[in-house]
């Protein structure tokens, strides 16, 4: 299908006006006036003298005013662009230089951070500051959003392009982040499932009433961060269904706030991102009453955990509370989803349905030869499905790097590594960036994790290397332990080399009240490695 995102929500609006699209805390936004608002702020956006093309930056927390900003650019047939509101104003600058970006709109408590990097957006350098009700001045030179909607008359609709463009930094796994360019085309080709596979933008809106009138609309609770590709395709292909999705009211994740929050809107799916989500969400559960406990999650049809490995012990923790399904996906801001494994609870027993994607494969890294399923080879997850057209500004020889051609088809090399095991499922073993060596043996971080994780008195970990003059690198772990349990390095340490080869024991353990993680709640191994650095100069 051709034609623009923005298209697909018009269609809706059209169709269903005074459907529920988005709940913020008490706040309910119905599709009429998410259209209308978003409207008002594309007219804003042309009537400051922006050009279809500009680039608009995002700098808010999960709210109505991300998504209206998100809809609005896509409307004027400009190019929203992510970042993450916990970068600093070096890496802010990262931002608008590598997209060239010319407008942001940001939240009020970002604004020192959006100062004093302003000066590397492009003319007219438009600031929109979404204010925090905190009776704070606004940083120099923006406008209150509110007020600007509210004076500004909504952009008529206009026609759009398939190739109008939406960008999305990475995470910056491996350093700063890059910027993957996403056509609009492609996004509706992943969008269509969510809406009976529609082909035409009426087809969209008929699906959304008709959803609504059997009342199997989805109800989405969307806890990830909207700056993160899982926060932000979640959001848009849950609406793209006429679904309603749910932000929670708090900014960070308040695991007893999410159930009422839950229990509130009759939540009928969650989205979450692995034991870092899961873990505090059950512990909330496990401090109430058990009939409390349960009727909290008795609305939960379905949790999805996007972008982290979740760990089998946490799955079955979460499933005494309720009926649910559990799927765990592995996707990629550049290759989308490539597998999933569904968990659930049968007659008492938990099981595990493990799906690879029709478009993805394993491929030897070092050959490039596609690895057969069953062999128990090692390799990494390639996708060929529905792609981006790449990085913004790097160009490929189509033989190294992330996107690559093979057999004359486009395809994404995701980093991730897994195993092909003997009965035909899959294990994934991690992300190449996150590979330490030691002695010459390549160790997952992520693997070790997962092990360390199963111990009932560990909250939380995260695996890095440690600089050894001998061996390279050492492995070494920081640990998070649950309130009022102890546990010794040794066991720790045991536990690993029981499921695991013994260079792949930690040789250092560092205990800390609380594991930092980054906005996305992937693991922050730079945080780690200092400090396990810290903790050997103490020594």
């Amino acid at each position: 299908m051709s034609g623009n995102v923005s298209s697909v929500y018009e269609s809706i609006a059209d169709a269903d006006p005074g459907a529920i699209a988005l709940v913020h805390g008490t706040r309910r936004v119905t599709w009429r006036e998410l259209d209308e608002r978003a409207a008002r702020l594309a007219g804003y956006f042309q009537a400051a003298g922006l050009e279809p093309g500009a680039l608009i930056v995002i700098a808010l927390w999960n709210s109505v005013e991300y998504v209206e900003t998100l809809l609005a650019a896509c409307k004027a047939r400009m190019v929203p662009v992510n970042i993450n509101y916990r970068a600093s104003p070096r890496e802010l600058r990262h931002y608008f230089e590598r997209s060239d970006a010319a407008a942001i709109v940001f939240h009020q408590s970002l604004g020192g951070t959006v100062g004093e990097a302003t000066d590397a957006l492009k003319p007219p350098r438009i600031m929109l500051c979404v204010a925090d009700h905190s009776g704070a001045a606004h940083p120099p030179g923006s406008l209150d959003y509110d007020e600007t909607l509210a004076k500004t008359a909504p952009m008529p609709r206009i026609e759009r392009s398939g190739d109008d463009q939406l960008i999305m930094f990475t995470g910056g796994t491996t350093g700063l982040p890059k910027a993957v360019l996403w056509r609009h085309r492609d996004i509706l080709a992943l969008l269509a499932r969510n809406a009976g596979n529609a082909t035409t933008f009426e087809q969209y809106g008929t699906a959304a009433l008709a959803a609504r009138k059997a009342r199997t609309q989805a109800h989405t609770f969307m806890l990830p961060p909207l700056m993160h590709s899982t926060g932000l395709f979640g959001t848009m292909g849950a609406l793209a269904g006429g679904g309603t999705v749910v932000f929670s009211e708090s900014r960070s994740l308040d695991p007893d706030l999410v159930w009422r929050e839950i229990a509130r809107e009759r939540v009928e799916s969650m989205t979450i991102v692995g034991d870092v989500f899961s873990r505090p969400l059950t512990d909330a559960l496990r401090r109430l009453p058990p009939a409390e406990a349960r009727d909290a999650a008795s609305s939960l049809k379905v949790v999805r955990s996007v972008g982290v490995r979740w760990s089998p012990d946490a799955k079955a923790d979460l499933l005494e509370f309720g009926n649910m399904v559990l799927m765990d996906v592995l996707a990629s801001s550049e290759g989308g989803a490539v597998a999933s494994w569904e968990t659930k609870k049968i007659e008492g027993k938990v099981t595990t349905n493990y799906t690879l994607m029709p478009h993805a494969f394993i491929m030897d890294e070092e050959t490039g030869e596609r690895i057969a399923p069953g062999s128990g080879k090692t390799g990494i997850v390639v996708s060929a499905g529905v792609l981006p057209d790449g990085y913004l500004g790097e160009k490929t020889d189509g033989k190294t790097g992330t996107f690559r051609v093979l057999d004359g088809k486009r395809i994404v090399v995701t980093g991730d590594f897994a195993r092909a095991e003997r009965d035909g499922t899959l294990t994934l073993i991690g992300r190449g960036s996150s590979v330490i060596n030691t002695g010459g043996e390549k160790v997952f971080a992520d693997e070790v994790e997962q092990v360390i994780a199963q111990h009932p008195c560990v909250a939380d970990v995260i695996v890095a290397g440690v600089p050894d003059p001998r061996w390279g690198h050492l492995v070494g772990a920081v640990v998070a332990l649950r309130p009022g349990v102890a546990v010794d390095e040794t066991e720790l340490a045991d536990l690993v080399g029981k499921e695991l080869a013994g260079y792949k024991k930690p040789r250092q353990i560092r205990f800390v009240t609380a594991i930092e993680r980054k906005a996305t709640g992937k693991a922050d191994r730079q945080w780690a490695a200092a400090v396990l650095a810290e903790a050997g100069a103490k020594h």
